[in-house]
């Protein structure tokens, strides 16, 4: 009579190694769907451990494949500037303001921002980041209280960011946009800053230099590209070192339209008057009786 072979021992001491994630788990970690970390991990783009599809995730694998993916294998963490001391002006040029939006619509908004930066030749890949703000703004709108939206990527492709920046756009009429307080949205910041080292200390300091609705009300009453700069550099300084002033008490406050704007909507309507007193004084024309044949 043949003995059976007795069944391994099982060493229940041993602890399952820590920080192992599964692919759904990887997937929610990186903010991705689990088709696209599927298609990273298959071709060999993502460590893991295991195989015959039954994958694990090092988490400390994961966080250098991903510091490596984000700022490229030239780059080291240490050579990004630190956010809390950029200055606004090295990512917001002059040619990185439109003051007058032409779009009526929320993805128009996005279209119009995205081509700027395209145009500058800060991004390589205009439909793809595109299509990542949408994606983002599907998820939750970035339109503030107060009138403001910071739109921005959850994506951060090294290869079709060429270099950080920011697009400032103003809509004269304001553009419904999924703001908290339900009213329209007036000035939109598009935010291509490529690393996370820059996103949330540049985020931070936009959202505490624009909290005061004065300030709104006179960024949206600006006449030129040069003033509004000016003016958000300006209350960008006094956020990053602390000098904003005390917020004045709540109230609607209104932009006051400055004296070139106000000059231009005095000829506008003079003008408009003056075409209806002459359209109205014209002699009108009788019409022709028809020939007799």
């Amino acid at each position: 009579m043949t003995k059976k072979p007795a069944a391994a021992a099982i060493d229940r001491t041993k602890k399952p190694e820590e920080g192992l994630l599964t692919l759904p788990e990887l997937a929610a970690y990186l903010h991705l769907d689990e088709k696209t970390v599927y298609k990273l991990v298959s071709t060999g783009k993502l460590p893991s451990v295991g195989g015959d599809r039954q994958w694990q995730f090092r988490k400390k694998d994961v966080d250098v494949w991903l510091e490596r993916e984000l700022l490229g294998d030239e780059e080291h963490f240490t050579e990004v500037p630190d956010g809390m001391k950029l200055p606004l002006e090295d990512l917001l040029p002059d040619s990185a303001i439109i003051i007058d939006l032409k779009a009526r619509t929320s993805v128009a908004v996005i279209e119009e921002l995205a081509a700027r930066a395209y145009a500058n030749g800060w991004l390589t890949d205009k439909p793809w980041f595109v299509g990542q703000v949408v994606e983002r703004e599907s998820l939750a709108s970035t339109a503030m209280e107060g009138g403001v939206a910071f739109l921005h990527t959850r994506a951060k492709d090294k290869g079709k960011i060429v270099r950080p920046f920011l697009v400032c756009g103003r809509s004269w009429e304001g553009i419904q946009f999924g703001a908290p307080d339900g009213r329209n949205t007036f000035l939109y910041f598009l935010m291509g800053l490529k690393y996370d080292k820059l996103h949330l200390p540049i985020l931070g300091r936009l959202a505490r230099a624009l909290r005061n609705p004065q300030t709104i009300a006179k960024l949206r009453a600006m006449s030129s590209p040069d003033k509004l700069r000016a003016l958000l550099l300006r209350e960008d300084e006094l956020a990053r070192t602390g000098m904003l002033p005390d917020l004045p008490p709540p109230g609607d406050f209104k932009p006051k339209l400055d004296k070139t704007l106000r000059l231009r909507a005095i000829r506008r309507i003079d003008s408009a008057q003056k075409a209806e007193v002459e359209a109205a004084a014209a002699p009108k024309k009788k019409p022709r009786a028809k020939k007799k044949t």
